[in-house]
């Protein structure tokens, strides 16, 4: 058992992070929120005598929320290996008690986090994300015509009435992930004069997609992650996992593919394109991080070869995925969808540095000094 005192502003834990220790709030006070961008949606607030990381006893692996100290806080945190064994000894009454209770504090938690984010002025709330592209996809399906270079088109007017009727999504927040689909590159607009004012300024006619089922598989992987408790982990898109995967799937660009859809990738090759693409020398470590983000990997020798298989349609639908999420909390922290924006070029990442927050560590570290996350010497092979 450890003893720690925080600070007034501290960060106990956020979402997402894997749960360690249960924590016991000896005194002072704790926020519990959700963080969003740059802003804290509130949930409850807790003080002396309150315990923390109870989910792992409705057997969660990570934290659903943030627990931010708001004055100095003095816990007790005990390691859930010796949590767990006084649990385990403990009579059967009493576990199916605590099992109980935890199971009824996830539903209220649940709920709570909901009605929340039901009240979040954020242009695009996460609630409603699987909502406003399901309508773009379902409007345009139904609605729209296929041309013969196989695009999808729909009038403009037609999209926006119809998906307000049926769908009761509003214009602003319509036009807005319509302009993620156009910098994305998944769809344009086709402008022109308004038939009944010929003279007048150039608008929007016509919206047209390349391709549905990108919109589609979106909005599907996310509605089914978000609202799978304790599995949105998938959804926190960072840049270090983002430039791993699009560094794996440039190198299987063009490689043969079995009929199952997994590409057989030679490990040593791959290893070296990723270091000269984006700086990192891929290790045990990065592939544990990406597993954690659902992007499965398999490693097996054939004919003393090293391999490394992935399903190619799944990685591409988990890039595409973050990038859109990317851009949504752009629109979120600025307000607006800026098609014009350029994509940064981003310098190539020093290959020592913790797979799980990116921060510089040195080869002699076993543990993170910023997010504490335990590193891997042994370099994959």
């Amino acid at each position: 058992m450890n003893q720690k005192v925080y600070k007034k502003g501290d960060i106990l834990f956020k979402e997402s992070d894997k749960i360690t220790h249960v924590i016991f709030v000896q005194s002072g006070g704790v926020n519990v929120c959700l963080q969003r961008g740059k802003k804290n949606l509130d949930l409850y607030q807790v003080s002396t005598q309150s315990i923390l990381g109870e989910s792992f006893f409705n057997g969660q692996a990570t934290h659903p929320y943030t627990a931010i100290a708001t004055t100095e806080t003095k816990t007790l945190e005990v390691p859930l290996e010796a949590l767990k064994a006084q649990f385990e000894a403990g009579p059967q009454l009493f576990k199916m008690a605590i099992k109980s209770l935890t199971d009824r504090l996830k539903i209220s938690l649940m709920e709570m986090k909901s009605s929340r984010l039901e009240k979040d002025s954020s242009p695009c709330p996460e609630d409603l994300v699987a909502k406003v592209f399901g309508s773009i996809f379902h409007t345009i399906k139904h609605k729209g015509s296929k041309r013969k270079d196989g695009y999808m088109e729909i009038d403009w007017l037609m999209l926006r009435q119809y998906s307000q009727r049926i769908f009761s999504e509003s214009f602003k927040r319509l036009e807005q992930a319509c302009n993620i689909l156009v910098k994305l590159k998944l769809a344009n607009y086709e402008v022109g004069k308004a038939p009944d004012n010929p003279d007048g300024p150039d608008e929007i006619q016509k919206f047209i997609v390349y391709d549905l089922l990108p919109i589609e598989s979106f909005f599907e992987f996310y509605q089914y992650y978000y609202f799978k408790y304790g599995k949105n982990e998938i959804l926190k898109p960072d840049d270090f996992t983002i430039s791993i995967v699009d560094a794996l799937l440039k190198f299987a660009a063009g490689k043969e593919i079995d009929r199952f859809g997994i590409v057989s990738l030679d490990f040593t090759e791959l290893l070296d394109f990723v270091k000269n693409e984006v700086g990192i020398q891929l290790n045990n470590d990065h592939f544990s991080r990406l597993e954690q983000k659902g992007c499965m990997t398999k490693r097996r020798t054939i004919a003393d070869v090293v391999k490394l298989e992935f399903e190619i349609k799944e990685l591409k639908n988990i890039l595409f995925t973050w990038k859109v999420l990317k851009e949504i909390e752009k629109w979120n922290e600025r307000g607006s969808v800026d098609i014009n924006e350029k994509e940064e070029k981003k310098a190539k990442k020093s290959e020592n540095q913790c797979p799980q927050c990116a921060a510089p560590v040195t080869l002699q570290q076993k543990f993170c000094a910023e997010c504490g996350h335990a590193l891997v010497q042994n370099k994959a092979s």
